[in-house]
């Protein structure tokens, strides 16, 4: 693995750790879900925040920890 491969995968770490913090739950609950990130964005590209998916197959049971839930399955938190 090379030093560039090293780096993304921090980032991506960090990444995953702030938004398992901005949901209120464990990274390692986090890491349990089926899960996508989309840019919350104005239309000339101003990020406001982000829209988390989650899909089939995550566990219930981590999602009613998760709070301000749409539907069931997204949540909008703020800039990472």
């Amino acid at each position: 693995m090379g030093m560039k491969d090293l780096l993304e995968e921090r980032q991506e770490q960090d990444r995953d750790a702030a938004i398992a913090e901005a949901l209120g739950i464990s990274l390692d609950d986090l890491d349990q879900l089926n899960w996508t990130i989309d840019d919350h964005a104005s239309e000339d590209g101003v990020i406001y925040g982000h829209n988390i998916y989650f899909g089939e197959g995550s566990d219930p049971e981590i999602l009613q920890k998760i709070g301000g839930l749409n539907d069931g399955r997204w949540v909008r938190i703020g800039p990472l």
